[in-house]
């Protein structure tokens, strides 16, 4: 059997209109198979899995013994910062649909620029449920720019879920190992914020990876840069 992306369609009773996720599925797939949910920025979605071309590389990567078999799952997130109704939605009905009909095992959770931040927070604070996180360019920062206070409505929700903070308050299995990148070019400056994240984790003993590699903040850095995400997702 060969791989395949599925395209699921669901009518989401969390936001009220009908969602789709994208699903790739390795050749010769069995159940029990890890998942990884991988986030879409804010200008994309679902279909940011053939932006990437996600199942060219992972094919070529699992034929080469270079990963493991995985669910790759992309999620329609919009442009919400995967807040309020969008936390029930993944949680309560992508991860619930997702688990049930491929019957996986492990989670992972990654997500590049606005979905890493996403990735980052929904692991800081649900930690038991994901053994691997990853933020690739993610949009994190020390302050709140005043023309993002409308995702958040107050900066006491801003803090509630900003990773920096999450970082220094929640509870940190040994288990969980994170990875942390973005382009030494990167126009949000966000490898600050991975700099600094990264030096939190580290100091409360968890495992992290920061890489502040070439490239600027677009497709082409998380294109040039998939087979290293892949290869920690699948350690």
């Amino acid at each position: 059997m060969n791989s395949k992306i599925d395209r699921i369609e669901i009518q989401s009773k969390a936001l009220g209109q009908k969602m789709a996720i994208t699903v790739y599925v390795p050749a010769d797939f069995t159940d029990g198979l890890p998942v990884l949910y991988f986030m879409h920025g804010r200008s994309g979605d679902e279909n940011i899995i053939h932006a990437l071309d996600i199942q060219t590389v992972a094919d070529k990567m699992t034929g080469e013994g270079r990963m493991r078999p995985m669910l790759i799952v992309c999620p329609r997130m919009g442009d919400a910062l995967g807040l309020n109704a969008y936390e029930g939605y993944f949680f309560n009905e992508v991860m619930p649909l997702i688990e049930q009909r491929y019957k996986t095992s492990t989670r992972y959770i990654g997500g590049c620029s606005a979905g890493g931040y996403i990735a980052l927070n929904y692991a800081l604070r649900h930690i038991e449920m994901f053994v691997r996180v990853g933020g690739h360019m993610p949009a994190i920062d020390e302050h709140l720019d005043d023309e993002d206070l409308h995702y958040f409505g107050t900066r006491d929700v801003w803090a509630a879920n900003n990773p920096l903070v999450l970082a220094r308050q929640c509870s940190l299995p040994a288990g969980t190992a994170f990875y942390l990148d973005a382009g030494n070019e990167d126009e949000g400056g966000f490898y600050h914020g991975c700099a600094l994240l990264a030096e939190t984790l580290k100091a409360r003993g968890v495992q992290v990876d920061n890489h502040l590699n070439k490239g600027h903040h677009t497709v082409q850095y998380i294109k040039d840069n998939l087979e290293n995400y892949l290869m920690f997702y699948s350690l």
